[in-house]
């Protein structure tokens, strides 16, 4: 027999990119894909998305944004804040290790699909 699940923020993801139409797209695929989104245009958002106790599984996190950037909002988390993190970035995959290396964290490159999205949504159990 399934389990149901009860946890609200089993299908909610925080979308967190300076890129209007980057994170335009990425919403439109995970509303495709059954998931529920919330946007943020900078780290500051993000933040303040998260104490304002909003729960999310999974964050696509922008690792280069101006102001603050993907790994300072990591490091500015809330206490007890955990959500699985996804780095957006066009940097090629060798020049992220250093944030990929901060945590167990996944990297998403700017202009992938909506099919490679839900393949990496899926290799996080989601």
């Amino acid at each position: 027999m399934a389990r149901l699940d009860t946890d609200d923020s089993s299908r909610k993801v925080l979308v967190v990119d300076d890129d209007a139409d980057w994170r335009e797209f990425l919403r439109l695929s995970l509303e495709d894909l059954g998931y529920e989104t919330t946007e943020a245009a900078d780290g500051q958002e993000a933040l303040d998305a998260l104490k304002r106790g909003d729960r999310y599984r999974v964050m696509l996190l922008d690792l280069n944004m101006p102001g603050m950037s993907g790994l300072e909002v990591v490091e500015r988390l809330p206490r007890g804040i955990h959500p699985r993190i996804v780095f957006l970035t066009s940097a090629a995959a060798q020049d992220v290790g250093s944030a990929l290396l901060s945590g167990p964290h996944y990297y998403l490159p700017k202009g992938a699909s909506r099919d490679q999205l839900s393949l990496l949504l899926q290799s996080l159990g989601e």
